[in-house]
């Protein structure tokens, strides 16, 4: 009894170490997951002033309502009007300004989008954008593309797009086919494929 009773203390002070250790790791976690979720926050909001410069925010939304002009609501808090910006990355997309784009109709309507901003649909050496516009009856889509990321927006034309891609045959077949695709699915596959061979042979 007297040997059990003796070796009581070190028993204790053994479970004290093991639960200081059990701590200790419990804290390390924490620590790691705490590091891991502020390196996860990187900002991917942001908008681009017409000067060029960029502003990243931790969110950004676009605010509508009856007796309000549309706008983007940054982090909560922070007011941004359309007419301060060339163009913005939410959650969802990417969107730029009318005034940046090579002819087209000139639009009021926000649904996807600030009112007469295009959203990018699809990027790449080709990229697709979509503008919403009312043709006095409803909101239509209209489309432009744009060659590599520094060329020209351009209003969508079968011309154009068969000038792009005049030298690959499988494409072609795309845009002369006869399925029941929409425009924009039928050019949102000829985007995709070009991109891809695009890579693969810059690669």
């Amino acid at each position: 009894m007297k040997k059990n009773l003796s070796r009581i203390p070190m028993l204790l002070s053994l479970v004290m170490v093991l639960g200081g250790f059990s701590t200790v790791n419990q804290a390390q976690t924490v620590k790691e997951t705490e590091i891991k979720t502020q390196q996860g926050k990187e900002p991917i909001c942001f908008v681009q002033k017409k000067d060029g410069t960029i502003q990243h925010y931790s969110s950004l939304k676009m605010v509508t309502g009856i007796f309000t002009s549309p706008y983007l609501l940054a982090d909560g808090n922070i007011k941004i009007k359309a007419a301060d910006i060339k163009a913005y990355q939410d959650a969802e997309h990417y969107a730029i300004s009318q005034k940046y784009l090579e002819n087209g109709h000139q639009s009021k309507v926000a649904i996807d989008a600030l009112p007469g901003f295009a959203v990018r649909i699809i990027s790449g050496h080709i990229s697709v954008f979509c503008k919403k516009y009312f043709n006095g009856a409803k909101a239509i889509d209209e489309l432009f593309i744009q060659s590599g990321e520094d060329g020209k927006i351009l209003p969508y034309s079968p011309e154009l797009v068969l000038e792009m891609v005049k030298d690959h045959q499988d494409i072609l077949k795309i845009l002369n086919s006869k399925d029941n695709k929409t425009l924009t699915e039928r050019l949102l596959a000829v985007a995709e494929i070009y991109n891809q061979q695009h890579l693969l042979t810059k690669n």
